[in-house]
């Protein structure tokens, strides 16, 4: 499958591999039950300079909820349950195949949610910062990132915490690092 390029994509591939972020989003989806892309969509935003108000971050949730919630997650669910025995029978070679094929499927499911996300960005009505990823000397606010993911665990109904503070911190931080790593 050949998806168009779009800068959010490669931000989040960057960000995503990163030290502690993996775990951190991670952690926010098993606790407030976060969308990791909407997450990762904030922290973008708010590296280039973009804090995204409330109606901005609930007009992105809507616009991915059916596909999160009636494809990604149903793949997600299906690659966890293959790492397990199924009718007593231990996680064989076929089945751990089938599981990197379910999650190869499960990735671009992901990468379809996050090209709706980007067609936000792009929209003049939305900011219009979808392609300042190609700066080469984007602002790299970390405050604003923050903020942005602070916003959407709100809409979420979600409060914060110590565990919680220091995930958004993790993926903030890993989200504002230069590509040299800095």
């Amino acid at each position: 499958m050949q998806f168009p390029d779009h800068p959010f994509w490669d931000f989040s591939l960057a960000t995503y591999g990163r030290e502690g972020v993996a775990d951190a989003c991670i952690a926010l989806q098993e606790a407030h039950g976060a969308d990791v892309n909407i997450l990762l969509f904030c922290a973008w935003a708010g590296r280039n300079g973009v804090r995204l108000d409330r109606a901005q971050i609930e007009a992105a949730c809507e616009t991915v909820r059916g596909w999160h919630e009636d494809i990604v997650r149903p793949l997600r669910s299906v690659r966890r349950r293959l790492k397990t025995a199924v009718d007593d029978a231990a996680p064989g070679a076929l089945q751990s195949a089938l599981r990197a094929r379910v999650q190869k499927i499960e990735i671009d499911a992901e990468h379809i949610e996050q090209l709706r996300l980007a067609a936000l960005a792009d929209a003049p009505d939305f900011g219009g910062f979808g392609n300042s990823g190609n700066s080469a000397t984007p602002p790299l606010d970390s405050a604003a990132a923050r903020t942005n993911m602070e916003i959407y665990l709100s809409v979420l109904g979600s409060g914060a915490g110590a565990e919680t503070d220091a995930a958004l911190a993790a993926i903030a931080a890993a989200a504002c690092r230069s590509e040299n790593g800095r």
